[in-house]
């Protein structure tokens, strides 16, 4: 017999249950668990392991992608949701067996990144990261205001990257004999969410120059750095020191409040009913204010799940975007979510983070060398040109679907194999809208029109 609930966890109800698959000699040859919370949120995917596991797991979505992964004797669905730590190691893998001891003692979530490694290039790791906070927000409870990351060495550098890929979300970091990998001067764009928790362990026998630097920069950002030293090298940190640092980010991250977690939900579960009433606009600029405005917080995680419904459709592009978000940690997110995933081959998001990038607004605007680059290796979408006419004028509007484009209005008196020339008619531009106006040439019996589009130049 085979009792398949597991991608439709409302069929049944709350508590752990067992599914088999029995052959005609009587022999299980699967199982399969599913817990279903009660406190209502049924949105979760299937995972498949339970407390006290420790496995390898393939993302859903992008199925080239797995991570290592254990969960703490107290997980589960049902019961208070668990801090998490995603870990980095400079030789790949991860380093969830160096940690599991001290996190089964704190009950802590880990996760290996596995292809993040020394000698890898940003693009494999941004990758990686992309995929595996997706499926784990899908498929995993956790408490989003305990997101941690850890690393040794080059692992620690990829720590740095991970909280500025997910600026809304990270709280603090652990970095044990890492730097932040700045040879140069500190631009702004290894800026760092404010109120980041970094912690940062170094063997007394271990280089210690970048030390004073990176945290005078992370100061002045606003992050919060504590340093732990014990005797050794460029190593592992031993555990006492693990256990303090994460300890350390555990009590003094901004705790949710006692009614946070339903709160979140309750809005969530609104703005559900509403996506399918066909009320998109509207949700789509309530989730980027609170992911934006509450960092790190159940109305940032429920949030991020809602813009992921809405941007993986194709029809995203004709939403309203204007003034969507501000600010450049705006910026950062709505980026790195096109990088990444673009990375994954994740097409409806990429050019809806393109778009929703149209809309950022109160910017510094150190990004368009980094727009540029994915225009040219990505692409992006053909405006959609709109042309009417009244009283011997011409009308053409479109809306922007992403940034860092140069549009030229072109006109040709015919469509195949005539020549195509400029029109000398300045246009009205928005961040979102191109538009221009002007009276039909006089004698004029027919004319094309056509929008041509070219990444701006940094």
């Amino acid at each position: 017999m085979i009792v398949d609930n597991v991608n439709n966890p409302t069929a049944v109800a709350a508590g752990k249950y067992t599914f088999t698959n029995v052959n005609a000699s009587g022999h299980t040859i699967a199982a399969t668990f599913l817990e279903v919370p009660v406190n209502g949120d049924v949105n979760l995917r299937y995972f498949p392991l339970t407390a006290g596991q420790r496995g390898t797991v393939t993302c859903l979505d992008s199925p080239s992608i797995s991570y290592d992964i254990y969960l703490p004797s107290n997980y589960s669905i049902s019961a208070a949701p668990l801090p998490i730590l995603y870990t980095f190691s400079p030789g790949g893998g991860g380093m969830v067996g160096d940690f599991q001891s001290v996190c089964a003692n704190l009950q802590i979530i880990t996760v290996g990144v596995i292809n993040s490694a020394n000698g890898i290039s940003l693009d494999i790791i941004y990758k990686d990261m992309h995929a595996v906070t997706r499926d784990i927000r899908q498929r995993v409870v956790f408490d989003p205001t305990a997101e941690m990351a850890a690393g040794l060495s080059g692992g620690g550098v990829a720590c740095y990257h991970f909280s500025r890929f997910r600026p809304q979300h990270v709280a603090g970091i652990f970095t044990m004999a890492g730097w932040m990998g700045v040879t140069g001067s500190y631009s702004q764009l290894y800026r760092v969410q404010y109120n980041l928790l970094v912690a940062r362990s170094t063997g007394n026998e271990d280089s210690k120059y970048y030390l004073s630097p990176d945290k005078s920069f992370l100061v002045s950002c606003g992050a919060v750095v504590n340093d732990w030293s014990f005797t050794g090298g460029h190593e592992v940190a031993p555990d006492n020191v693990k256990n303090a640092a994460l300890t350390w980010i555990l009590t003094t991250r901004t705790m949710a409040g006692s009614n946070d977690r339903a709160d979140a939900l309750a809005q969530a579960n609104n703005w559900r009913t509403r996506i399918s009433a066909g009320d998109r606009q509207a949700v789509l600029y309530e989730a980027a204010y609170e992911l934006m405005d509450k960092p790190r917080s159940w109305y940032a995680y429920q949030a991020q799940l809602i813009l992921d419904k809405l941007m993986n459709d194709t029809t995203f592009r004709t939403l309203d975007v204007a003034d969507i978000a501000r600010g450049d940690f705006a910026n950062n997110h709505f980026y790195y979510s096109a990088r990444g995933a673009a990375l994954n081959n994740d097409w409806p998001t990429y050019y809806a983070s393109m778009k929703a990038l149209t809309g950022i607004m109160a910017v510094i605007g150190d990004r368009s060398a980094d727009f540029y680059a994915l225009l040219q290796q990505y692409g992006f979408l053909t405006p959609v040109l709109t042309i009417s006419h009244d009283s011997g004028q011409l009308n053409l509007s479109f809306s922007k679907d992403t940034p860092g484009l140069t549009y030229t209005l072109e006109t040709s008196p015919n469509l195949g194999n005539g020549t195509w020339q400029e029109v000398p008619y300045p246009a009205d531009t928005t961040n979102t809208t191109w538009s221009a106006r002007f009276s039909i040439p006089e004698g004029s019996q027919r004319g094309f029109y056509r929008i041509r589009t070219t990444p701006t130049v940094p």
